[in-house]
């Protein structure tokens, strides 16, 4: 798995120096081979969602603030810290399935062979928070 994991990394990092561009949605655009079609309908697509989710991640913003002036206080409120928990995680919960439930209109837009990419990206994503530690060890 490992190794697999590893060679979609370094397949997928190399066209991404050839990017002219390096905002996210040309180098997206060049490791999925989009047309022109799909990157103008993916931004569009991106945009939407993220003004969708604005009000839910800002609710998320305040709490975590809340929260924060609470743990910090001389004497913080055991419920208050109880309560805010809870909502930071119903909101995030609601978030994580509105993202889920606006990836399904990504079949509009990707191809077959451009949504097994995808996954697979999303499949090495978790790896790749190592990479950092292994290039300041100079290994990568």
């Amino acid at each position: 798995m490992f190794k697999r994991v590893l060679m979609i990394m370094v397949v997928l990092t190399l066209p991404v120096a050839a990017v002219a561009d390096d905002s996210p949605l040309a180098i997206v655009a060049h490791v999925l081979s989009l047309s022109d079609e799909q990157v103008q309908a993916l931004g569009e697509f991106l945009q939407a969602r993220q003004e969708a989710l604005r009000p839910a991640v800002q609710e998320v913003q305040a709490r975590e603030q809340a929260l924060a002036q609470q743990l910090q206080s001389a004497e913080p409120d055991p419920q208050a810290i109880g309560q805010l928990v809870i909502e930071i995680k119903r909101i995030q919960e609601q978030i994580q399935r509105a993202v889920a439930e606006s990836d399904a209109a990504l079949d509009e837009i990707l191809t077959p062979d451009q949504r097994a990419r995808l996954e697979q990206i999303r499949g090495a994503a978790p790896v790749c928070g190592i990479l950092p530690a292994f290039k300041a060890a100079g290994l990568v």
